[in-house]
């Protein structure tokens, strides 16, 4: 039974493609701003990708921008400096999935510690936590990018969680919406739960997860069963 669970946030507690939402005031269609949406995300992660595999680091939120500038571009959407900066400066205004709340209440319920070890910027996690209704259940937010100067999956990210979650390693339970984020976590040593929102088929190369669940309420029932047979 893990005793603090070190959490990804962009696509793990919130939903990025949520950003449709300010993007549709300025293209006033729904579909190009999902599109938008969509591929801002999609380069987000690669552009991270890439940087960490050369071993080299742009901070948000000026990462965050250049993407949203490849993908109006990829998307053939032109838009005023003054109208991309203030895209950019609404990202936080992303919703938590639908059974994150009730997840993290469960949590919290068995006493367990919640921490987010992510890329963005220390203030931008607040901002979207505070938007999504989430940060009320987070006892520490840690960033990644300021203080590790790295992008997951860099073992740098996960041994900075390790090193802040303030128990031992077993005791750590890292919970994450992505496949290849959990690759880096298990690659560490720690015990994993991958969200599979999604639905993605599992990339079979011999990792194992800890937990595999659809969503947060499925690895909240089952903590909490695990939870109520270690009590007995």
């Amino acid at each position: 039974m893990p005793k603090v669970l070190l959490f990804d946030t962009w696509g793990t507690l919130v939903d990025n493609y949520s950003i449709a939402d300010v993007i549709e005031q300025y293209v006033f269609e729904s579909h190009t701003a999902q599109n938008v949406a969509q591929d801002w995300r999609f380069q987000h992660k690669w552009a991270m990708f890439h940087l960490t595999l050369s071993d080299n680091f742009v901070p948000h939120p000026g990462l965050n921008e250049a993407c949203l500038r490849w993908a109006l571009d990829h998307n053939n959407v032109k838009l005023a400096d003054e109208e991309i900066k203030e895209i950019n400066s609404q990202y936080h205004k992303l919703r938590a999935y639908p059974d994150v709340i009730g997840a993290l209440k469960a949590f919290k319920a068995m006493g367990l510690t919640i921490k987010i070890v992510a890329n963005p910027t220390k203030k931008m996690i607040e901002d979207h936590s505070k938007f999504a209704g989430t940060f009320e259940y987070i006892d520490e937010i840690i960033s990644s990018g300021e203080e590790a100067q790295a992008f997951k999956p860099s073992p740098k990210v996960y041994e900075l969680g390790i090193e802040r979650a303030g128990c031992a390693k077993e005791d750590i339970l890292w919970v994450t919406g992505h496949q290849w984020e959990a690759f880096g976590a298990v690659r560490q040593g720690l015990d994993v739960a991958w969200t599979n929102r999604a639905r993605e088929p599992r990339l079979p190369i011999g990792i194992d997860f800890t937990y595999t669940t659809k969503n947060l309420q499925e690895l909240a029932d089952r903590l909490s069963g695990a939870h109520a047979q270690a009590a007995e």
